[in-house]
């Protein structure tokens, strides 16, 4: 069976854990940080920028990078612009942020400082080409693939799982959850529902149990 987009299963994505668990030299810090990818669905930058202040009880706030706003052009006309400012709230369980915070009481990081500093102490925290990376080598030794677009040098089927797949997954398997579209969009921060609207797939399995429910 196909998947839609760059989804991966839950199992997959939790195999992928444990591999990253196995192999990498910060192995508390890489997985906390793929548990933050896969519990909110954040960007990879939205999750790397996090600081110790945004996470709450229940929630994490992150900057909404892909967040619009409709502002007047010199001409008068409105156009839509991005808002560097935007946030995005996201509930997660209560595990997740004290996870967080405890791993941030252990290394002494402080208010305004990054949750997953590139090393101990750093003013810069870690970089975007170290997680996909990560996750690649990760993915490949997990042996978790997913289908996807033409290699544009092969014209081969390409199998690699990157750390996007991540938030891919989560709007897949919180819409399986709640059926809930509303829901889908205020946790990946989505300014257009017909960004979300393409998470809607229903597996022929499902479909299948579902109609033999049906009385008609």
């Amino acid at each position: 069976m196909l998947r839609p987009f760059n989804w991966i299963y839950p199992g997959e994505v939790k195999k992928i854990m444990i591999a990253v668990r196995n192999m990498s030299n910060n192995s508390e810090r890489d997985e906390l940080f793929m548990e933050v990818l896969w519990e909110t669905g954040a960007r990879v930058t939205e999750a790397l920028e996090l600081v110790p202040e945004h996470v709450g009880t229940t929630a994490i706030t992150f900057r909404n990078l892909k967040q619009v706003k409709r502002v007047k052009n010199p001409d008068g006309k409105m156009i839509r612009v991005h808002d560097p400012d935007a946030l995005k709230e996201v509930e997660v369980s209560k595990k997740l942020c004290d996870d967080i915070k405890a791993w941030c009481d252990f290394n002494k990081i402080k208010k305004g400082q990054w949750v997953f500093a590139a090393t101990y102490g750093s003013d810069k925290h870690v970089n975007r080409m170290y997680v996909w990376r990560l996750v690649t080598k990760a993915s490949e030794r997990a042996q978790v693939f997913r289908l996807g677009k033409n290699h544009p040098r092969t014209g081969a089927i390409y199998r690699g799982v990157g750390p996007h797949t991540f938030r891919h997954a989560n709007a897949m398997y919180l819409l399986d959850q709640t059926s809930d579209m509303g829901i889908v969009q205020e946790q990946l921060g989505h300014a257009d529902i017909r960004t979300t609207q393409r998470y809607a797939f229903t597996e022929r399995p499902k479909i299948q149990k579902k109609i033999k429910e049906i009385k008609w």
